[in-house]
């Protein structure tokens, strides 16, 4: 196997709210739909920035690459929600699918999307939808998708650490029977009692987990810790 399975950890640690993230978060602002896809997407080759919230790191491509992994590991349709700097979607090409499916919002990030993948696009190996999740997913047919891949960057102040919470009802009827479902978790070791609530109240009960070591810099605005749970939940 290319992860390993990691020692379970039994106390249950809570979510990772780490106050300076929050204060981060909140010192930038939050921006609402509108303002944030008319903000420029920055891409330096290390990280992407809009509206000057940090979205996105290289250094999160182990992690990426586990999400990816996991997301695939049924094969046959992929769903991805968020494109970001395209990381772990070029991990999913990797694999052996029927198809791979984004769902991006921002006009800047689309377009990157459509930098990298262009030959792929051409030969329908891979496809984008356009719009926020929220206007997409209900115009998708339930009982779809092999794997789904979530990773969203939080708009509201009640979704940092917690913006995956309102998918996880969506992702289960757009699973098939199953099929599996991922996503940055914002945990570094466990499920917090909270998490594990948001899956049950969406039906999901087989939850599983694998941990990835990570080394985010130390001026890194959204994560320090040295681990990040991946979610194995399926349907």
């Amino acid at each position: 196997m290319l992860f390993k399975n990691p020692l379970r950890v039994v106390k249950d640690t809570g979510v990772s709210k780490d106050l300076e993230t929050f204060q981060t978060r909140h010192k930038l602002g939050f921006t609402g739909r509108k303002t944030w896809i008319k903000s420029k997407a920055i891409y330096d080759g290390a990280t992407l920035k809009i509206a000057g919230h940090p979205v996105m790191e290289d250094w999160e491509g182990d992690y990426m690459h586990m999400l990816a992994h996991i997301a695939t590991s049924k094969k046959g349709k992929v769903l991805e929600v968020g494109y970001g700097m395209g990381i772990s979607a070029k991990f999913i090409q990797h694999y052996k699918l029927d198809s791979h499916y984004i769902i991006e919002c921002h006009p800047d990030v689309a377009k990157k999307f459509i930098e990298d993948f262009r030959d792929k696009i051409a030969s329908n190996k891979i496809h984008m939808l356009t719009g926020f999740w929220e206007d997409i997913t209900p115009l998708l047919a339930g009982n779809t998708f092999d794997g789904i891949l979530f990773d969203t960057y939080p708009l509201k102040e009640e979704e940092i650490h917690a913006n995956h919470f309102w998918f996880f009802k969506e992702a289960y009827r757009l699973l098939k029977s199953g099929g599996v479902l991922t996503y940055y978790s914002d945990e570094e070791t466990n499920f917090s009692e909270k998490h594990l609530a948001k899956l049950h109240e969406a039906g999901f009960t087989n939850i599983d987990f694998k941990l990835c070591n990570v080394v985010p810099p130390d001026d890194c605005e959204y994560w320090q810790a040295n681990t990040i749970l991946a979610p194995v939940v399926t349907k």
